[in-house]
């Protein structure tokens, strides 16, 4: 408990006080006082006498130094003594005090900024089921190494397929809708029967995809995102 006090009164000393600074130097002039007078018992003048307190007492401000060390945290107390200078200084220059404000921020904004896209893209992980056992493959020719699969591939390639647990494919086609002001470009994409499945997604209402409807003899079948629903359909 002890302990837990005298770190307490450190941080209570790290806020600067006029008094304990007053006090140690009135202590600390009280012992210098003994030893000239002691000194100059021993016969000495009054030059050799202080000299020699001086030296005892192993200096005046080394002393007061190694005194405010046990008194307070001295890293906290330098970091403190730094922010007090810093702040008075861009008091003075107000003008640039703005300017580095400024660009404080911006550069502040920018690293948020790239941060969260870093961990959007490469520290958390994709919001689907097992996300790394998703992969993708393509096509590679000389002049293109990821060139786009063919659906005559595909179907191929769903066939003959022996290492992936599922095989799906997507194309980011878009589409156009009609509304009652007229034909509207809309994001879009076209994909395989079992798309959802093979991503673990479950939908929140309706049904999924059977099998088959992503023949070319199938009827159309459209799946909405939640947005879509709510701001073309009202969420009917």
């Amino acid at each position: 408990m002890s302990r837990l006090r005298a770190w307490a009164w450190r941080f209570v000393n790290l806020f600067p006080r006029e008094q304990p600074e007053r006090d140690l130097a009135a202590e600390i002039d009280s012992h210098l006082q003994l030893h000239i007078d002691d000194n100059l018992r021993s016969g000495m003048t009054p030059e050799q006498a202080r000299r020699n307190a001086i030296l005892k007492l192993g200096g005046v401000e080394p002393t007061k130094e190694a005194y405010r060390e046990r008194r307070t945290v001295p890293f906290l107390e330098h970091f403190l003594q730094d922010l007090r200078f810093a702040i008075r200084q861009l008091g003075k220059n107000p003008g640039f005090t703005s300017v580095a404000i400024l660009m404080l921020a911006v550069g502040m904004c920018a690293s948020v900024t790239i941060f969260a896209f870093v961990d959007a893209a490469l520290i958390q992980p994709l919001p689907y089921r097992n996300p790394n056992r998703l992969v993708e493959v393509t096509e590679s020719v000389a002049l293109f190494p990821r060139a786009n699969l063919s659906y005559p591939d595909y179907l191929d390639w769903k066939k003959l397929n022996h290492v992936f647990s599922s095989l799906d494919v997507y194309s980011g086609a878009g589409c156009v809708l009609s509304t009652p002001t007229g034909a509207v470009p809309v994001p879009a994409v076209r994909v395989s029967d079992g798309f959802f499945r093979t991503l673990g997604i479950h939908l929140a209402m309706g049904r999924d995809f059977y099998a088959g409807e992503d023949l070319p003899a199938a009827p159309n079948t459209v799946i909405l995102s939640y947005a879509t629903w709510q701001k073309r359909f009202g969420g009917r």
